[in-house]
């Protein structure tokens, strides 16, 4: 559009987990003296301008924007020339205090090629092995003697009311990497004060891990006096048992930068920066640092709240004369890009909305293009006599605008204020969850379900509850991941001593509205077992769409994996799926979705072992427009996929001879499922029953198709021989036609045997596993073929995966590598 330039969000990457509030951002206004500029009129107001902002008025990401007083981009140079530039790390001192009391140990300067050999990332953020960075090894060791590493700038003069923007990339892998943070550092006061000096303030940290990856950050600051920039690395406690495991935390491209080069982020101080009032609403947002008014609010801005800091500003709607209850006002960013559909950023933003005639506040997305507008984010009446923070998260496939709504309720009876706007990298929930639209499905826990339930018991489709439960009420884990403390909720699979194997709970969303759009289904999960435990057969959690099956298929994920009939006229189609143990932490998880009509999404959480004193558990839950790839890759779900705990996913019998689900009245003997090892849950043939004449009994696939770029495939399954020596299971591979109608005429000519395996004596009544490698540039079907006269073959767990794989058993037979 004329009069602006498109910017920007913050770049966003897989596993950039700055989610909910496991990484805090804060824009910060710290003062250390009286300010001696005064406002222009006894309110404490700054009217701005009711106009657009014009072009040079915009920062876009990557501009140069200067600054005499910044601290100079940090690289830590490469394997021949390594470089602190501006920083240091002193190491245990008395002069090295961490804000907290604790000693403070040193960073240290290294490449990728000495990462197996003393700790850190395997590269730079380059991708260079010779590449310089900072790190700290965080597992313990007998001459550890601090309980964090610090890294230390240069001195820095005040920032100005503009304040500067940190920038930085950083990695975090391995169990006993606990928490990244920035802190700001005051210098000493005159002697005269009796403040002594200003206390460190943290405006950012995270605790989520990176997986060896780089994700970038950045920070919005102002500061009123001399500092410096603190960035602190801390392992996990000596009480922690996972101290032990090796792990890291590093920087790279650290330095800071002109406030206006955070875009979109905003702390009001020098203004309105990306951010400015609409032309055709009723009235502006103001500029102001305190109330005048009694009965409203707020005293304050956000930050100097939280402490004796003298400077701080924020907007806020003005609800006294001449304003009518009804009237609205609206401030709207500059217009941002479209978001990345792998990973959209969350905003936050804190406000105040105090008094008896507080009316709405709303938080918009406007397309740029239609400027068609819909709500994610809506609160309203009083919510109290302090600061509160929101929180949701940003997607669009168009380029957009974010616009604050604010509304009158009763005039002079209620301003709302806003404050510390920032946008950080990666999906959130929203917050608080009241805020969150009633079908949105995004969900933290911390306040109550959100409309997340179990089913009823009348409906029969499980044995168990999943459970809201706080983080201090069951031994592990020991936090949540949304507060990531013990006072956290999240759910969790409820776990009796009388379960048995295959036991399992649904968790469903509320219905929410399909509109043909490729969505993202994003949360963070919890599969612990604990490593003494002697069945490791922990279970799994699952994560459906179901509708009602009206006969069609406009509801479907994008790679058509199996659909599962249930027989209430449900259909569910599986989107995301792992097995037992996953880790000690939360980790995080995503998969894409698309619904012509309404929808729920179902959790579904199954017990492997009945004996298994594990954890499942779910947390910060959220939905967003954009075709993400689904997380962990381990989890995707395709078609071909199969369990048989529900059903046959898509796999058809030959019409002559079946073969069947196993149940607990009718299954071979002694065969227990190979999946969570009760008494059902695969499927079986024998031909004890047919005769005596060697039967061929064929097992069909859905249609696959092959990789887009064409690359190979892997098939791999279970299996279990019984009765003769002479049972042969083969595998074929049957190219498929698509006729008008959509179904699929198979011409049995055309298979191609690619595995085989003949039952010997020593070979029957376990589970073998078998996998065996697909190769085709064209849709085509796997068929499974049992051939006995007396005997039979169970099948279990079918999964199809990309890349070529080695046959398995050694002992089977194959035409393929």
């Amino acid at each position: 559009m004329t009069g602006y330039q498109r910017a920007s969000l913050p770049p966003s990457s897989y596993y950039c987990h700055s989610y909910c509030y496991r990484t805090l951002v804060v824009l910060l206004a710290v003062s250390v003296c009286l300010a001696t500029a005064a406002f222009p009129n006894d309110n404490d107001v700054i009217r701005p301008e009711r106009s657009r902002k014009s072009g040079d008025d915009v920062a876009t990401l990557g501009k140069q924007l200067g600054g005499n007083d910044v601290v100079e981009l940090c690289d830590f140079g490469s394997e021949e020339d390594m470089r602190w530039c501006q920083w240091s790390s002193p190491g245990p001192s008395a002069s090295s205090r961490s804000g907290e009391g604790e000693l403070a140990t040193s960073w240290t300067l290294s490449t990728g090629s000495d990462a197996l050999w003393v700790g850190g990332p395997r590269n730079d953020t380059t991708g260079d092995v010779r590449g310089g960075y900072a790190f700290h090894e965080t597992s313990s060791s007998t001459s550890r003697q601090a309980e964090s590493a610090v890294m230390e700038s240069i001195m820095q003069s005040p920032t100005g009311a503009e304040g500067k923007c940190l920038k930085f990339w950083y990695s975090i892998s391995g169990l006993s990497a606990s928490l990244l943070r920035v802190r700001v550092r005051g210098t000493e006061l005159h002697s005269s004060s009796s403040r002594g000096h200003v206390p460190d303030v943290i405006i950012w940290e995270t605790r989520d891990q990176t997986r060896g990856d780089w994700r970038e950050a950045q920070a919005l600051y102002t500061f009123t006096s001399n500092h410096t920039l603190v960035v602190e690395a801390i392992p996990a406690t000596e009480a922690n048992p996972y101290n032990v495991f090796r792990g890291h935390i590093a920087v790279d491209d650290l330095g800071t930068r002109p406030g206006q080069e955070c875009i979109g982020l905003c702390a009001f101080e020098g203004g309105m920066c990306d951010w400015s009032n609409v032309l055709n609403d009723d009235f502006d947002w103001l500029l102001g640092r305190g109330t005048q008014n009694l009965v409203t609010g707020p005293p304050r801005d956000h930050s100097s709240s939280r402490g004796d800091d003298l400077g701080g500003a924020y907007v806020f709607i003005d609800s006294s004369f001449p304003r009518r209850p009804g009237d609205v006002a609206k401030l709207e960013s500059i217009e941002f890009q479209e978001t990345d559909p792998n990973n959209p950023p969350c905003m936050r933003f804190h406000t105040y909305m105090s008094g008896a005639g507080v009316g709405r506040l709303r938080v918009l997305v406007q397309d740029v293009l239609t400027r068609k507008e819909r709500t994610l984010w809506a609160l309203v009446g009083n919510r109290g006599s302090r600061w509160i923070m929101g929180q949701l998260p940003l997607s669009s496939t168009t380029p957009f605008k974010v616009i604050f709504e604010g509304s009158i309720g009763k005039p002079r009876l209620g301003d709302i204020a806003l404050d510390d706007i920032t946008i950080i990298s990666g999906p959130c929930s929203t917050l608080p969850t009241l805020a969150a639209p009633i079908t949105s499905g995004d969900c933290t826990f911390e306040e109550d379900a959100c409309g997340w339930a179990n089913p009823s018991p009348r409906q029969r489709i499980d044995n168990l509850d999943f459970i809201r439960i706080k983080a201090s009420e069951q031994s592990f884990p020991p936090t949540d991941h949304t507060t990531a403390d013990e006072h956290g909720f999240y759910m969790s699979l409820e776990n009796p001593k009388n379960k048995l194997e295959g036991d399992r709970a649904w968790l469903l969303s509320p219905v929410m509205e399909g509109d043909g759009k490729v969505k993202c289904l994003s949360f963070w999960y919890m599969m612990f077992e604990p490593l003494d435990e002697v069945d490791p057969n922990l279970g799994s959690l699952g994560a459906f769409l179901m509708r009602e099956d009206t006969g069609s298929s406009s509801f479907s994920p994008l790679d058509q994996p199996p659909v599962i009939n249930l027989p209430s006229s449900l259909i569910l189609t599986p989107l995301w799926s792992l097995q037992n143990f996953q880790g000690l932490t939360w980790y995080f998880a995503q998969a894409p979705f698309r619904s012509e009509g309404d929808f729920q999404i179902i959790f579904e959480g199954v017990w492997g072992s009945a004996e298994s004193s594990g954890t499942i558990g779910l947390d910060d839950i959220s939905v967003f427009e954009g075709n993400c790839p689904t997380l962990p890759e381990a989890a995707m779900v395709r078609a071909g996929d199969c369990t048989f705990t529900r059903g046959s996913c898509g796999w058809r019998n030959d019409p002559d001879f079946s073969w069947v689900a196993a149940s607990p009245s009718r299954r071979p003997a002694n065969m227990l499922d190979h999946t969570y090892g009760s008494q059902g849950g695969y499927i079986y043939f024998d031909v004890f029953n047919f005769n005596g004449r060697t039967q061929r009994l064929q097992l069909v696939s859905p249609t696959l198709e092959p990789p887009s770029d064409r690359s190979p495939s892997c098939f791999s399954f279970w299996f279990a021989g019984f009765g003769s020596e002479n049972s042969t299971l083969r595998v074929y591979q049957r190219p498929a036609q698509q006729l008008l109608d959509d179904r699929l005429l198979n011409d049995l000519s055309d298979d191609i045997l690619i595995w085989s395996y003949t039952l010997g004596a020593g070979n029957r009544g376990g589970w073998i596993f078998g996998q065996v490698t697909l190769i085709s540039a064209a849709r085509y079907q796997v068929v499974l073929e049992g051939r006995s006269y007396n005997g039979g073959f169970t099948l279990d767990d079918f999964r199809v995966y990309r890349g070529a794989c080695t046959k398995r058993p050694r002992d089977s037979q194959s035409t393929r590598p």
